[in-house]
């Protein structure tokens, strides 16, 4: 499904799974809510073991979850425009930090596809996991329609970038006091490179200002590494 067309219109099955989901989100936002917003409360992570154990567990396709799920990521590429707001809002401050800002990412990105392809390789996985692999650090829609071109698996491209952003957001307060990172910008940047959509809404979460950084670093991380993958595929 293009992000840029609108998915089939769901059957009983694929309305079940949306409602669901939906369901299971709202619900995990409240708990962290009542846990005082812990980072091991991440409404995504759970949901996300929730609806693949069940899925597991009733023998169910991922296909037929998809019949309703595709609703989700059209609604998820479309919301990621709302991290405009804060762009603008701060693009004074965004401005003045455009050196630095573009040479972190500028090595961020390369490095990022480049670790990723390496593995692959050091492992042995054949070229559709590695095509896959190298989309993991951009945020879910971008992901998908990444590995789609390259020839990698949009649906496992889909659960790598869900899981390697909620172990960014798990990590990364840990990571930026062993190094000393206390500048939000510097954080906002490295959760919207490593954590995607999922480090940016974390990086929102915590401060204006680092939400922004964020929402940008993931923007043009997404456009560095579609221009970096048809080097390797």
């Amino acid at each position: 499904m293009s992000i840029l067309s609108l998915p089939p219109i769901p059957d009983d099955v694929g309305l079940f799974w949306l409602f669901t989901t939906c369901l299971l989100y709202a619900l995990a936002v409240q708990i962290r809510a009542k846990l005082g917003g812990s980072l091991y409360a991440q409404p995504l992570l759970w949901v996300a073991a929730l609806l693949l154990g069940g899925l597991y567990w009733a023998d169910i396709a991922l296909s037929d979850y998809q019949k309703g799920g595709d609703w989700l990521l059209l609604a998820l590429a479309l919301s990621t425009t709302a991290i405009a707001a804060p762009i603008y809002s701060n693009r004074h401050i965004i401005r003045a930090a455009a050196k630095p800002f573009l040479a972190s990412l500028l090595v961020g990105s390369s490095a990022a596809v480049i670790l990723a392809v390496a593995s692959a390789y050091i492992l042995g996985l054949d070229d559709m996991i590695t095509a896959t692999l190298a989309t993991r650090t951009t945020t879910t829609p971008i992901a998908m329609g990444l590995a789609d071109e390259i020839g990698g698996l949009p649906v496992l491209a889909m659960l790598i970038a869900i899981f390697a952003g909620n172990i960014t957001v798990l990590m990364a307060p840990f990571l930026f006091r062993l190094v000393g990172v206390v500048d939000v910008r510097a954080q906002g940047v490295a959760l919207g490179v490593i954590g995607s959509g999922i480090g940016t809404a974390e990086a929102v979460r915590q401060s204006h200002l680092a939400g922004s950084f964020a929402g940008l670093a993931m923007g043009v991380n997404g456009v560095l590494t579609g221009a970096l993958l048809p080097l390797f595929f």
